[in-house]
């Protein structure tokens, strides 16, 4: 039995004090965005091209009045860098956002987040520690490659499952068993041993990770989003993800953005 004041799993519902700190939290990464120039946009909530960014499983489908499939907004970057392109064609490279995304069955995630055209990572992660900063709180920033998981997979012959899974006892080659070894930027001074496919990668992550100190490397993690092109990040504290962020290329345009997920960082400051 639904009762008429039930509301449905993953729904969220906000009030007193809660609602209060949920409206500082965003009002103060709005300041950060604004102190450096970014414009704010509010994006739609319903999409036709979820299926870029995220599995179909994970979406929330039905159709449009033409009976054309589209889904509840589940991520928000590929859209909002394809409407300022395509539709408000406007000249502002750095734009932000605070609002909901939708996953199946019924569940909201509240982010605040930014998107750079033409961006470098290294200055929207910046952005992103920043609004940490001025919360007070700091938070183990992992960095990863999306290149790497699928690249071992082809040289190796292993399954992407194996690697997600870290399933080490199919791990054979010797290259493979010092990748799993990596942790920090130390790790990170030799590439000889691996193939120079993977060195370069690696690379990539250290040139990154020279930027940030106590920056942890993690090379085989395999990402849920289908749109990071690069090097990627999430800032972490034990098993919960505070925020996510990456490069990605969006009609042919290099792009770099991030997602704080309002709903952890609103809980680690109540605790």
């Amino acid at each position: 039995m639904i009762l008429k004041h039930d509301i449905p799993d993953g729904a969220k519902l906000y009030f007193g004090k809660e609602a209060k700190i949920k409206r500082e939290i965003e009002n103060i990464a709005a300041e950060v965005f604004e102190s450096l120039e970014f414009e704010e946009i509010v994006s739609p909530y319903f999409s036709y091209h979820q299926l870029e960014a995220l599995d179909e499983k994970e979406l929330i489908r039905f159709t449009d009045n033409k009976n054309r499939s589209l889904a509840l907004r589940g991520d928000s970057s590929i859209d909002i860098i394809r409407l300022v392109i395509k539709r408000l064609k406007s000249e502002a490279k750095k734009w932000f956002y605070i609002q909901p995304v939708f996953r199946a069955p019924s569940t909201e995630i509240y982010q605040i987040g930014a998107e750079s055209l033409g961006g470098e990572l290294v200055e929207i992660l910046d952005v992103n520690k920043l609004i940490f900063e001025r919360l007070n709180k700091s938070y183990t920033l992992q960095l990863s490659h999306i290149k790497i998981p699928s690249l071992v997979a082809k040289l190796t012959g292993l399954d992407i499952e194996d690697i997600k899974k870290m399933r080490l006892y199919k791990f054979e080659d010797e290259w493979l068993k010092k990748l799993v070894t990596i942790s920090s930027i130390k790790d990170l001074e030799d590439l000889s041993i691996y193939p120079k496919e993977i060195a370069k990668y690696l690379e990539e992550i250290k040139n990154i990770a020279i930027n940030f100190e106590n920056a942890i490397i993690a090379p085989l993690y395999v990402a849920n989003l289908r749109y990071y092109t690069g090097v990627f990040y999430r800032y972490i504290k034990g098993n919960t993800v505070f925020a996510k962020g990456g490069e990605y290329i969006v009609e042919g345009e290099k792009s770099v953005g991030f997602s704080i997920y309002t709903d952890n960082v609103l809980k680690d400051l109540s605790d």
